[in-house]
């Protein structure tokens, strides 16, 4: 790993930053606005969503780490704790003891149910009624070069910070 920084400039700086502060705000307020219609988490609306999508309500515990992007403990934590609330169920998979299949259950998918129509509208407020159809055209090209990026760590593909490792 090489000592010598790719610092931002100026105005890469500035934008950061406000990325972030973009980022902060998309969250609190789906968090707020989940708590409050429907005393959901962004993360158990995720897990939710994800279920209601799948065939027969149901996915693998891989699968479902794999649909979220989240590492095997975070998910398996969330599951439980979802498990109690009565949103969903989880029992091992017929013809392989190891595995681990989550369902969703009436009462997720009630809450999920009750939770979307007001999550939407706050995503298309925060996101998109201010946002020219040329502007999400850009934002969605930066967004899927974002997402390729797969030199990072946590990533199958990372090979350092220095190109010269890889």
């Amino acid at each position: 790993m090489g000592n010598d920084a790719r610092w931002l400039n100026d105005e890469e700086q500035a934008l950061w930053r406000l990325i972030l502060a973009g980022m902060r705000k998309i969250d609190r307020v789906m968090d707020e606005t989940l708590l409050a219609t429907s005393d959901l988490s962004s993360s158990e609306f995720s897990v939710l969503v994800s279920l209601s999508e799948a065939e027969n309500q149901s996915l693998r515990l891989r699968d479902l780490c794999a649909s979220l992007d989240w590492d095997r403990s975070r998910t398996s934590h969330q599951i439980t704790r979802m498990e109690r609330r009565g949103l969903v169920t989880k029992r091992k998979s017929e013809g392989d003891a190891r595995g681990v299949v989550v369902s969703l259950t009436d009462e997720g998918m009630r809450r999920l149910e009750a939770a979307a129509p007001e999550h939407v509208e706050s995503v298309r407020r925060v996101v998109f009624d201010h946002m020219t159809p040329e502007q999400h055209t850009h934002l969605k090209a930066f967004m899927q070069g974002v997402v390729a990026v797969t030199n990072v760590p946590g990533h199958p593909d990372f090979c350092g910070s220095d190109d010269a490792d890889c």
